[in-house]
């Protein structure tokens, strides 16, 4: 199995290229190319007229360092309830991403749905819009399972593709052949008894092309290492196993590393290497 994580950090502390030779060299097979800055930094590369040639640059030393691009993560929120402005922004940025995923190589780009909406809204307003381009750059386009905090509750309840009828509810309305699903780990066990990791890998089964491992305290989003909070793991590698997953082990524990301060976040990423390796080497081998 293929380990890769989030490009963010690296990107962030070296740029893109450097990035990318960092994650290599602490022996990650491939990287998820990160594009929330595209929605938060009004100058972002990805933003600009030349993207493309940033994009070839980047695969170019990525290529170069033999490091894959497995799969990137849009910009989100993907969409704003009566925000028509915001709206046609990050469309634009969307499609762009889903073009930014074929220049790197990538086969997954990972399209949040709107939270608030329902699976056919979603389809309707935002997947169904983006199909042509996931046509055009050969990019399949992977739902994520959200999740909403509830302040009178204080807990986080269900939305968009949180439990697995909605989410099998999301996909059946999708052609297949596009829209997949990347379940996030870390999302599903915040839900309580609602639902779990486990139970969503089953269900969703070989719709399951992509993954966010990270872990948390099973109510709150810390997208911190595994390990480090209270998942627990043996029945998520269980599950994988069962549905004989043949994607690749993606972290998206950037929030974890950020923690350390930043003379330190290289070697943090170096933990989070020998993390991954283990946890591959126990979901491949019971």
């Amino acid at each position: 199995m293929i380990l890769s994580t989030q490009s963010l950090i690296m990107q962030r502390a070296y740029g893109y290229e450097n990035g990318v030779r960092a994650l290599k060299r602490i022996g990650f097979d491939a990287y998820d190319f990160t594009m929330f800055d595209m929605a938060e930094q009004p100058d972002d590369p990805m933003t600009r007229a030349d993207f493309r040639e940033t994009c070839r640059s980047l695969r170019k030393a990525a290529d170069e360092a033999g490091i894959l691009c497995n799969q990137t993560h849009a910009p989100f929120p993907s969409r704003k309830a009566d925000d028509a402005a915001w709206n046609g922004v990050i469309f634009d940025y969307l499609a762009r991403s889903v073009e930014i995923t074929s220049l790197l190589g990538g086969n997954v780009c990972v399209i949040h749905p709107c939270n608030d909406y329902t699976a056919e809204q979603n389809a309707e307003l935002l997947y169904r819009p983006l199909e042509k381009h996931a046509r055009k750059f050969g990019v399949k386009i992977a739902l994520e399972n959200m999740w909403n905090f509830s302040r009178q509750a204080n807990k986080a309840v269900p939305c968009a593709c949180s439990t697995a009828e909605d989410f099998l509810k999301h996909l059946d309305l999708l052609d297949p052949e596009y829209f997949v699903a990347c379940l996030d780990i870390g999302h599903a066990e915040m839900l309580g008894d609602c639902v779990s990791a486990a139970e969503l890998i089953r269900a969703l089964g070989p719709r399951l092309q992509a993954l966010h491992v990270h872990d948390n305290d099973r109510a709150h989003d810390w997208h911190t290492f595994p390990y480090a909070g209270d998942i627990d793991w043996e029945p998520v590698y269980a599950a994988l196993r069962e549905i004989r997953y043949a994607g690749e082990l993606t972290f998206e524990a950037g929030l974890g590393i950020m923690k350390f301060p930043p003379e330190l976040q290289y070697d943090a990423t170096v933990l989070l290497h020998a993390i991954g390796r283990y946890m591959i080497s126990r979901i491949e081998n019971e």
